[in-house]
């Protein structure tokens, strides 16, 4: 949606879940050298300024990365390190006002031979997108509408892909969109990585993704889900999760590990997760 902006919500407790398994995703496909194409199909801006008007009107980043920023120094799961050795990377002189997003991290994670696309049709959000990154011929910025990038783009050349899609989820046909979209990508791209965020709201309405999903005949999607309880009561969003189709198996522990150590330091043992297959192999 062209009205949606993530600046409001960056760095919550959303962000910590989907930054961290999508990084366990990735370098879980990097145990193959071959190189690969990623799509951030819904980039926003790629990095935002935590102390920006946006981000203090409601301060959302309190449930997520201020919360465990403390925490940085101490043994922690390999994702969640990696997590925090990028945003320490944006932020040469401390702290974490410069939140990296989504682009950000698969950019920082980009093997040379790897190539990545990262869309967004929002003008301003594009424009902060454009300032930025660098493109070059192995990343390209384009502003383009996510679904459209979906059927151009795929199959990629490489016959190696991750896709990332977390949309707003702001109209509730959104979650039947999202679905569809990917079914017709894995019809064309059968082998692709798709990661698919998606809110807990109380209209429970991403039951209707799993629904579509469940009903596809595809094989192999993983559930990841945090349930973060009454911790955040301020926010109608109490909680997050990821569908993975076809997983990379070496990312399985990882992602495992990963969920446990958010559930058990985010929540203080209030929330509860979920970790296991929507529809089996």
């Amino acid at each position: 949606m062209l009205s949606y902006q993530h600046s409001y919500h960056a760095g919550n407790h959303a962000d910590l879940l989907k930054h961290i398994i999508l990084g366990d995703v990735v370098a879980g496909m990097f145990n193959k050298e071959k190189p690969m194409f990623m799509l951030d199909a819904f980039a926003s801006r790629g990095i935002y300024a935590l102390d920006s008007e946006q981000a203090l009107k409601n301060r959302e980043f309190e449930s997520g990365i201020g919360k465990l920023w403390e925490l940085r120094n101490h043994a922690s799961p390999q994702g969640v390190a990696r997590w925090f050795k990028l945003i320490a990377a944006e932020n040469p002189e401390g702290g974490f006002n410069r939140f990296p997003g989504s682009t950000a991290l698969l950019h920082h994670m980009a093997r040379e031979g790897d190539r990545l696309t990262a869309c967004d049709l929002h003008p301003q959000e594009f424009d902060k997108l454009r300032g930025s990154f660098q493109a070059n011929r192995r990343f390209s910025l384009l502003k383009r509408d996510a679904f459209e990038a979906l059927k151009a783009l795929l199959p990629p050349k490489e016959k190696r892909g991750l896709i990332f899609l977390d949309p707003s989820y702001e109209v509730k046909e959104e979650y039947r969109s999202i679905a569809k979209a990917v079914i017709e990508a894995h019809r064309r791209f059968a082998t692709g990585v798709y990661v698919i965020w998606y809110p807990l709201l109380p209209a429970q309405r991403h039951l209707d993704l799993f629904r579509a999903l469940k009903s596809s005949g595809m094989r192999k999607i993983l559930r990841i889900e945090l349930d973060c309880g009454d911790c955040f009561p301020e926010m109608q969003m109490y909680g997050s999760g990821m569908l993975i189709v076809n997983p990379p198996w070496h990312a399985e522990k990882p992602m495992q590990d990963s969920l446990d150590w958010i559930c058990e330091h985010l929540t203080a043992g209030r929330g509860t997760k979920q970790y296991g297959w929507l529809v089996p192999e």
